[in-house]
């Protein structure tokens, strides 16, 4: 039987295996900017810098003056806006 203490340990670890599974997956995933990510939703990019403002997106990741997004949260966000649209 594990102790309170050992079981602590043991999620510890696996919560930083997540963090470092993610991160690298993030590494080689592709990088999606304002525009396309605006034109993949087929919206304008003020449309999208609206929504982003409503808390509707996550903000863009930095990389200098760069904005972007990471293609696995466009794609969610893209099958997400397609479900919520159903015809009833």
């Amino acid at each position: 039987m594990k102790t309170e203490t050992e079981n602590s340990l043991l999620q510890a670890i696996f919560d930083d295996m997540q963090i470092l599974k993610k991160s690298l997956t993030q590494q080689n995933e592709k990088r999606i900017g304002r525009a396309e990510f605006a034109n993949l939703l087929n919206i304008e990019p003020e449309t999208l810098d609206a929504r982003i403002r409503e808390g509707r997106y996550i903000k863009p990741y930095k990389d200098g003056r760069k904005s972007f997004w990471f293609s696995s949260y466009v794609q969610s966000v893209i099958l997400n806006v397609e479900g919520n649209n159903k015809v009833a």
